[in-house]
């Protein structure tokens, strides 16, 4: 879930942002340009990781015919936004300031902003655990970089890989660059950290990703809500136990 406004706006600082969205219409997954708090959609219908899967030239000419020539547009918070890239392998995930990578996350756990943090079975709790990802193509190109958040229930089980809602092009970050990334429940400050962007080279398996986080929030209840700023990488809000 994301926060609702009512037109159209800029709230972003002119940073180059692409979301992988479903259309109202019905259909699979494609990419759009965001502009003016408004989706764009690309007029060729294709999925963000293969179109952004090219040369500098050839993505900036994309973005342009997005915005000139789109498929429909759509005000941003009534959009379904997916994950920006769908992983064919486990992912890496590391956390920021320790010296080795953590593990890995299933691929079948990763999942867009809108589809909610769902509850295992048994679990009476999750954390959080919020960061960044680099986003890798199927060439090896690293496509660029978005939120992530590592959800776990209170007995370890990893619940879900929470991405996106937007991916920001590598010209905009530079790669070993951070961002802060702040999160609350409730007017409570239960994240407040730095997070440096994740090294492409640890993606193996592509088109993947790999992830750097903060360490955990304390134990989130079912129907509490995690509002998170996660800078140029967006804003967006997950309700725990919630499903898609």
């Amino acid at each position: 879930m994301r926060r609702a406004g009512r037109r159209c706006r800029d709230d972003h600082g002119g940073h180059v942002r692409w979301v992988s969205y479903l259309p109202p219409t019905g259909g699979s997954e494609r990419a759009g340009a965001i502009d003016d708090g408004c989706v764009f959609g690309h007029p060729g219908g294709r999925e963000l990781a293969g179109l952004l899967d090219a040369d500098t030239e050839a993505v900036r000419a994309a973005h342009h015919e997005a915005l000139e020539h789109p498929s429909e547009i759509i005000v941003e918070f009534e959009t379904r936004l997916c994950a920006p890239l769908r992983p064919t392998g486990p992912v890496p995930i590391a956390v920021s300031g320790a010296p080795q990578t953590e593990g890995t996350v299933d691929a079948a756990l990763v999942r867009g902003t809108d589809d909610g943090a769902p509850m295992p079975k048994g679990a009476r709790t999750l954390t959080a655990m919020l960061g960044a990802a680099a986003l890798v193509g199927e060439s090896g190109r690293l496509l660029g970089f978005t939120a992530a958040c590592l959800w776990r229930a209170d007995d370890g089980r990893t619940a879900a890989l929470s991405t996106g809602p937007v991916l920001v092009t590598p010209e905009e970050l530079a790669e070993g660059a951070s961002v802060q990334i702040e999160a609350e429940v409730d007017g409570e400050q239960v994240t407040r950290a730095q997070v440096a962007l994740p090294d492409a080279g640890l993606v193996e398996q592509r088109p993947g990703l790999a992830v750097n986080l903060t360490s955990a929030t304390r134990p989130l209840e079912e129907g509490e809500e995690l509002n998170v700023d996660a800078g140029e990488l967006g804003i967006f809000e997950i309700r725990v136990g919630a499903q898609a």
